[in-house]
């Protein structure tokens, strides 16, 4: 096959009648995406297509590649009478069809036909995995049997490491020079992260060297490999709902050694993030550090949300990163300290590009954010070079003044500290032209809400460590040390005084993290919705515990509920307390009393609600 190659799809189940189009511009190719975004069908749909246009030899391996020999590795009285050394994987019919085969069975098949292909598997598994492998036929069925390396006991192949099976089924297959087209889901399936690299290698080699077609769809960040900038080029991403995206060999920020760069540092240390949707980027250690337990203490759900926080090695790169991130199809949110806002507008117009920078930009009175952030710091450049001689002891007091570069420019260091301590400080009454100042703080948070809304969020204390209960760090080995003190010093605190102290970097996670937070409280309450009007309704003197129960069973067709009802009779009332009978819920409030003849529901939304 001569590359690039282009292939044009369609996958109706998956995107209706929009096509697609994805293009193989290497010999190795591989889909990356959530599950249910579509990497299967669209495997499924490239076979089918190369199967139509002249390539006779296609093979697709599933999955679930072991197949039905589960059954003959379960231990449960079900399917005791499947015995694992009696396990088969076909008869001479089934091996005719081999390459047709979606399990491991058409490349043990293939094994046995082909010795070459029997000795290059065999010795990988003798060499590295201290196993040796021996395919008999019985009664016109093919078995297969392992033994250990050393050891004469021989055992069936159902007794294998599913992990270990599927590394000889892929082996198998790509050894098999005569296969044009291999497509592979899920290389991964049972292997450990060190074995992933292996097969990931071994894939690569034989692409090469037999001039085979190989696509793979993987979770894997260890099936991530980027030796250079432009294999960016050859991976596909997957989004729910969304055509799958690529970067075209032709784009020219390829070219940009930023990018080239940040490429490589990606595939040693972040790969994890091209299986994100949403990319957060931070500028260095210390702010993940702080990120990632404020993630923990407040239960934030970024990975559920698909989300990913990758440090950048400082604000410069904010720009290059991002476009990136873009190029490939990802929601991009940002964290910056406040100088990377003062002193240039690069991180503002990564957001003013976007189609909803205007609609944002207008609901707060603006006709876009560019124009809003310019006249905001002209009069802010302005006001601090008016006042800053009155205002030494303001700006001296800052991380931004106490840890400055004594060689950088000195009004810059200036301006950076009193802007931030204007953000600080709730009252500036004792400021010098205090009125001005007031003025350009007001601005100046409409247009952080504007920004915000983009997903551009500043650290409006200055930095990260103007956060910290101590923040006296100033080289970076101190600053990762003082992180990390402070990290513990959060667990020593509530929710509350968390929320207040860091409500910037939190809102940044908030957006980043999952839209809807789980609350199972809310389910609680929909079972208490439907059992405690029915129980207040039937109250009485003569009623017990059995008897709500059996009105509990009569309603819903059994007796068992999340709650105890314990009959209470209080100063010539009778109701009932309520408590939840199982601990693993997150939900508080109980246990609770309601009486005969009060608004239940009312109740229940007084009592009941999510930690």
């Amino acid at each position: 096959m001569n590359y690039p190659y282009e292939i044009n799809l369609n996958i109706e189940k998956v995107y209706g009648t929009q096509d697609v189009s994805i293009k193989l511009n290497s010999a190795f190719t591989t889909f990356i995406g959530a599950n249910g975004s579509g990497k299967t069908q669209t495997l499924k749909e490239i076979r089918n297509y190369f199967r139509n246009v002249d390539f006779h030899n296609v093979r697709y391996l599933s999955s679930n590649r072991i197949g039905t020999m589960e059954n003959y590795r379960s231990r449960t009285s079900k399917y005791d009478f499947y015995r694992a050394d009696e396990y088969v994987f076909g008869d001479s019919e089934d091996k005719v069809v081999r390459s047709e085969i979606e399990t491991a069975a058409g490349d043990f098949f293939a094994m046995d036909e082909r010795k070459d292909i029997y000795i290059k598997v065999e010795e990988r598994l003798s060499t590295f995995f201290q196993r040796n492998i021996f395919i008999r036929w019985n009664d016109g069925k093919m078995q297969v049997f392992f033994c250990k390396k050393g050891d004469d006991n021989e055992y069936s192949i159902a007794f294998e490491a599913s992990g270990l099976i599927n590394v000889v089924s892929i082996l198998a297959a790509i050894f098999d020079e005569k296969i044009e087209v291999l497509l592979i889901d899920e290389p991964e399936v049972s292997l450990h992260p060190q074995l992933q690299s292996f097969l990931l290698r071994e894939m690569k080699i034989a692409a090469e060297r037999f001039n085979k077609t190989i696509i793979i769809s993987t979770h894997s960040a260890k099936m991530i490999e980027l030796n250079k900038a432009d294999d960016i080029c050859n991976f596909v991403f997957f989004e729910n709902n969304e055509l799958p995206k690529q970067v075209s060999l032709e784009n020219p920020q390829l070219k940009s050694q930023k990018i080239k760069d940040f490429i490589l540092r990606m595939g040693l240390i972040h790969n994890e993030a091209f299986f994100a949707k949403k990319i957060m980027l931070i500028e260095g250690v210390s702010d993940m550090i702080i990120c990632k337990h404020l993630c923990n203490k407040l239960n934030l759900n970024l990975d559920v949300a698909g989300s990913q926080i990758i440090p950048i090695d400082g604000k410069g790169q904010f720009p290059t990163v991002s476009k990136l991130f873009r190029l490939i199809g990802k929601d991009i949110c940002i964290l910056t300290d406040l100088d990377g806002f003062i002193d240039d507008n690069s991180i503002i117009n990564l957001f003013s590009t976007m189609p909803e920078s205007k609609i944002v930009a207008n609901k707060y009175g603006a006709s876009d954010i560019i124009s809003l952030a310019n006249d905001i710091k002209n009069d802010l450049i302005l006001n601090v070079n008016q006042c800053k001689d009155q205002m030494d002891s303001i700006y001296e007091q800052h991380y931004y003044w106490i840890n400055r570069d004594k060689e950088d420019d000195k009004d810059k260091a200036i301006k950076r500290a009193l802007i931030a301590e204007l953000l600080s400080n709730d009252d500036v009454s004792d400021w010098f032209e205090y009125e001005k100042w007031e003025s350009i703080k007001t601005r100046l948070i409409v247009l952080f809400d504007v920004l915000e809304e983009l997903g551009c969020f500043v650290l409006r204390k200055g930095t990260i460590e103007s956060y910290y209960d101590n923040n006296s760090c100033t080289n970076i080995k101190e600053k990762v040390s003082a992180a990390s003190e402070e990290a513990n010093n959060l667990y020593h605190k509530t929710n509350s005084q968390i929320e207040s102290q860091y409500s910037d970097l939190i809102r940044c996670l908030k957006f980043a993290a999952v839209e809807t937070p789980i609350k199972e409280f809310l389910a609680v309450k929909k079972e208490l919705y439907s059992e405690l009007g029915l129980i207040t309704g039937i109250l009485d003197e003569n009623i017990d515990n059995k008897d709500i129960y059996s009105a509990i069973k009569n309603v819903k067709g059994k007796d068992e509920s999340l709650f105890e009802y314990i009959i209470i009779k209080e100063n010539g009332r009778i109701g009932v307390e309520v408590r939840l009978k199982y601990g693993i819920m997150d939900v508080k409030g109980f246990p609770f009393k309601v009486y005969k003849g009060e608004n239940t529901n009312q109740v229940i939304d007084s009592n009941v609600f999510g930690f």
